[in-house]
């Protein structure tokens, strides 16, 4: 006979009321929140988007390398010799590659999304827990290749358009890990919540964006910064939105937790 004790709670907000709008967002709180996790998770975070960052680059050099068989090519630009032709040659296999390692490495990215998201709610994270997100590889890789069709056909048309389909899906990871919605349903739920707090999320999304910027300034070393609060963002709106059940298991006296929805196991 099991003396497991189980008791199921959710955290946040509800899939109900994130489509509804009837919850308080404030961008200050989501900013001071997602800025103490950073501070406070430096040390175990870190070395996972380190990781992260390393894995897309070389996915991408793969990648790149398999579109222009020599990358050496690339220097021929930088040197002014190259031809019209083979600028429009490489500037399409750089659009490719980039293409590639974004669906190739989302199972990474869901990682450190649910890692994230993990601190939202409490938990400490090792960086091992990078691989949870190949749990579920095929959906997150279907979600982000259609994200990123529309993101690119609706750039096609107006710039802006694609930049706000990026900020309206930024949810539908979460909602495929963590909720097991089928990607399409992710996209449209993502999209159809933030609408609804558009006005609270666009400033803290342009705050990020202005950050990247700064951080590229200084050489890339403010990325080791802005990188995880970006990340610690993504899973304080996602929680406050559509909240995170959780599992809280006693055992014999002792207590561990884990995330109902996508199976992770932390130390409380």
């Amino acid at each position: 006979m099991s003396d497991n004790v189980e008791k199921e709670f959710n955290v946040g907000g509800k899939l109900e009321t994130a489509l509804s709008g009837q919850y308080e967002l404030k961008a200050s709180n989501i900013i001071k929140e997602a800025w103490h996790l950073t501070l406070k998770n430096f040390w175990s975070f870190s070395p996972t988007i380190v990781v992260l960052i390393l894995l897309q680059v070389a996915i991408f050099i793969i990648a790149l390398k398999m579109q222009l068989g020599d990358i050496s090519v690339l220097f021929a630009l930088f040197d002014g010799n190259a031809s019209e032709l083979q600028l429009q040659s490489v500037i399409q296999s750089v659009m490719v590659a980039n293409f590639s390692y974004e669906i190739v490495s989302a199972p990474l990215y869901a990682g450190v999304c649910l890692m994230a998201m993990s601190h939202a709610t409490g938990f400490k994270t090792r960086t091992n827990h990078l691989l949870k997100g190949f749990h579920f590889t095929i959906p997150v890789m279907l979600v982000t290749l259609m994200g990123l069709v529309l993101q690119g056909l609706s750039g096609l048309l107006l710039p802006f358009l694609s930049m706000y389909l990026s900020m309206a899906f930024s949810n539908s990871v979460f909602l495929v890990c963590e909720k097991r919605i089928t990607p399409i349903k992710a996209l449209f739920l993502s999209l159809r919540a933030i609408n609804k707090k558009l006005l609270v999320v666009t400033p803290i999304y342009l705050l990020i964006v202005v950050m990247f910027v700064a951080a590229a300034l200084f050489y890339g070393i403010g990325f080791i910064f802005v990188l995880p609060f970006f990340f610690h963002v993504k899973g304080i709106i996602y929680r406050d939105m559509f909240g995170i059940r959780m599992r809280v298991v006693n055992s014999a006296g002792n207590s561990s937790d884990d995330n109902n929805k996508n199976s992770q196991v932390f130390d409380a």
